[in-house]
């Protein structure tokens, strides 16, 4: 089962091979750490190969085909752990079924809080910075557990996860003498999927979420839909220190920044663009740009290794990781079954 919270790990190196690096991925605004990445097989699609995983099959509870599932999870996205529903393969959960089959040497977890603000009851009131903070304190958990996971971490982000991981990778840098200070030079690289790094506009996250929340929810989470929005202070400030980690970073922290290409629907009356290509990227010299042909919301979904979108973000994981076989020093302890 996929934990609602905090990091659950979907796959592990077979028995005799070392873990090479962590993946860590961690879903957005309105996400989860199961559905945000899920999708439905074409029924004309042949199927692609499955990798087997180190944990039970969840399921998403609400549909990825409807406007109101897409943008608003369903209140049974809420419980703390998914049940298992898709055994009869009724969907492609492609951290655990499609990308063991390209790094079969990295380690793959999915990290989730609570970013959902739609349901009957209070909303979690947490900050940016507070989820950031905990993402930090379960790595540094998950980091203790064994030298196998004391790997390179590499992030694949959608969203809101990546203002997250931008804030916790800034925390960790400034931190001194605690052990999250380890986690920043750690971290190899960083994939953002649809991050909003200047806020949105026309299809500001917040304004929409807040919006539909306000009818639905007693006590929306006004502080983290606020941070954003188009030009937020919160998001600048992140941002301006964020280029500063970067270039502190002894390892050469690897940024690549996907684009969506498509419009997603809006109060299902009309389309528009959730994240501007401006805002979708860092801005920085070193950081490598592209996209994916799909909207905000399907951009992290793939039911096929032939999806174009999983070809171009499986191509640079498997990069990054090959770039990291040539560096590590690997010990017996980083061999799994030893």
């Amino acid at each position: 089962m996929v934990a609602r919270h905090g990091l659950t790990e979907l796959y592990e190196p077979p028995k005799g091979t070392a873990t090479v690096a962590l993946i860590v991925f961690v879903h957005g605004l309105f996400g989860h750490p199961y559905n945000t990445w899920a999708a439905k097989p074409s029924k004309s699609r042949s199927k692609s190969p499955r990798h087997r995983s180190t944990v039970k099959p969840s399921a998403p509870t609400s549909s990825a085909n409807s406007p109101q599932s897409s943008l608003f999870p369903q209140q049974e996205n809420r419980q703390e752990l998914v049940k298992n529903a898709d055994e009869a393969g009724t969907t492609v959960f492609w951290p655990r079924d499609l990308l063991p089959n390209v790094v079969h040497d990295a380690r793959i977890l999915t990290w989730g809080y609570d970013a959902d603000i739609d349901g009957f009851g209070s909303a979690s009131q947490s900050t940016i910075h507070q989820h950031a903070g905990s993402l930090l304190s379960d790595l540094a958990d998950q980091r203790e557990i064994s030298e196998s996971y004391r790997r390179p971490i590499l992030f694949v982000v959608h969203s809101l996860g990546g203002i997250i991981v931008k804030a916790a990778l800034n925390r960790s840098s400034a931190i001194q003498g605690t052990r999250l200070k380890d986690i920043v030079p750690a971290t190899f690289g960083v994939c953002f999927l649809g991050t909003p790094h200047r806020g949105s506009s026309s299809a500001t996250l917040g304004k929409i979420a807040y919006e539909i929340s306000r009818t639905m929810t007693r006590r929306p989470n006004t502080k983290l839909l606020q941070g954003l929005e188009r030009n937020s202070e919160m998001l600048e400030q992140i941002g301006d220190t964020f280029a500063q980690t970067m270039l502190k970073s002894n390892i050469g922290l690897r940024v690549y920044s996907f684009r969506e290409e498509k419009e997603t629907r809006k109060y299902w009356v009309f389309n528009t663009m959730v994240v501007e290509p401006d805002s979708a990227k860092i801005g920085d010299p070193y950081e490598e740009v592209g996209s994916v042909p799909a909207n905000h919301i399907q951009m992290t979904k793939f039911a096929s290794s032939e999806d174009i979108g999983f070809k171009r973000i499986a191509a640079q994981l498997r990069r990054w990781v090959h770039e990291l076989r040539g560096k590590e020093e690997i010990s017996p302890e980083d061999i799994t079954g030893v």
